[in-house]
């Protein structure tokens, strides 16, 4: 198995839940300065036997090894507190599937990091990843209450969705770019910060040929985040059948025209590469693929560690038929899904 980690927990859990196999995952993080569980994986694991009224064993903090025997997914509200900055998105990358072969409409509220280093900020993951799976079928929607940085968290979003027939296939070849557009967020911090990050990423973009329709979103008050925080997030609108995005976090000592122009180095980048899905959207699609009737077809502008360990895991639970292409940019991805229905719908 190759790189992921957190990842590799995360997809197995998933496909446990979704196919009804019991799954024993061993060696978690093994050769990590900290192996073993920590405690956003261990409360995704928790979610994820309590959405399939599953039997876990193995759940506790440090664990190298956890066991799933799953059961029905029905459906209905659950309520999970990842703690402190714990990734929000990591968390519904992993619950997420198990909503759409639900028995029944399904509600989340999440605690946690709205928008944390190593993971897919809120408005990239709601704006590009979210984009590519409704092109599949999927039904979720979602509302930020309460953004959440490092390392206090305190972060706070629903989610709603709605169970699926089946899933079709993604086809994202890339056409032309018509559109950009973005968001540049701050709390707990003056709101020129948001602004210069908003104005850099702008001028930045003119200069390349290129603009965008950039909100600007200061959080005072209740939306006030327990840390200070700030990000600025960019993706492809109005162009059917791409799924590109980028973003960028500000940090201590970091200027906000830095922030604001690296969010835009990055996006330049994918645009460029021709690809129809940006290189850390694109592992987060092959699960969904792998369960999909017909056959996807899409590109990305870097084959990264995190989509092979996806393509590998999609091949051991599902049997999967994927080829994998290099390109001068990037690679071609085709999946031949294998129709996954829903149980529960007649």
């Amino acid at each position: 198995m190759m790189e992921g980690g957190g990842q590799i927990l995360r997809m197995a859990l998933s496909y446990s839940a979704l196919l009804g196999v019991p799954t024993r995952v061993h060696n978690i993080r093994q050769g990590r300065s900290r192996p073993g569980l920590r405690p956003q994986h261990l409360k995704t694991a928790e979610a994820v036997a309590l959405m399939c009224k599953g039997e876990a064993t193995g759940l506790r903090i440090g664990s190298s090894e956890i066991t799933l025997l799953p059961g029905p997914i029905s459906g209905g509200n659950f309520e999970v507190d990842i703690g402190t900055a714990g990734s929000i998105t990591l968390l519904l990358q992993c619950l997420t599937p198990l909503t759409a072969f639900a028995g029944a409409p399904t509600s989340l509220v999440v605690h946690g990091g709205t928008n944390v280093r190593w993971s897919p900020p809120m408005p990239i993951m709601e704006n590009v990843t979210w984009a590519a799976l409704e092109s599949m079928g999927f039904q979720g929607s979602l509302s930020v209450k309460r953004e959440g940085f490092y390392p206090k968290g305190g972060g706070l979003v629903s989610a709603d969705f709605k169970s699926v027939e089946s899933l079709a296939p993604l086809i994202a070849k890339g056409q032309r770019v018509s559109a950009e557009q973005g968001v540049s967020i701050c709390g707990k911090l003056p709101g020129h910060v948001a602004e210069r990050q908003m104005g850099a990423a702008k001028a930045r973009l003119r200069a390349a040929g290129m603009d965008a329709h950039i909100d600007v979103r200061v959080k005072l008050g209740r939306e006030s985040p327990l840390s200070p925080g700030s990000v600025i997030c960019l993706w492809v609108s109005e162009s059917p059948g791409i799924f590109i995005g980028s973003s960028s976090m500000g940090e201590r000592g970091k200027p906000a025209e830095q922030v604001g122009e690296e969010a835009v180095d990055a996006f330049l980048y994918e645009v460029r590469s021709g690809a129809a899905v940006d290189r850390f959207t694109g592992d987060n699609l092959i699960l969904w693929c792998s369960l999909a009737e017909g056959e996807s077809d899409f590109t990305v502008s870097q084959l990264t560690k995190h989509t092979e360990t996806a393509v590998e895991l999609a091949q051991i639970f599902t049997g999967a038929t994927i080829r994998v292409d290099s390109m001068e940019n990037g690679a071609r991805i085709r999946i031949k899904g294998t129709g996954l229905r829903n149980p529960y719908i007649d």
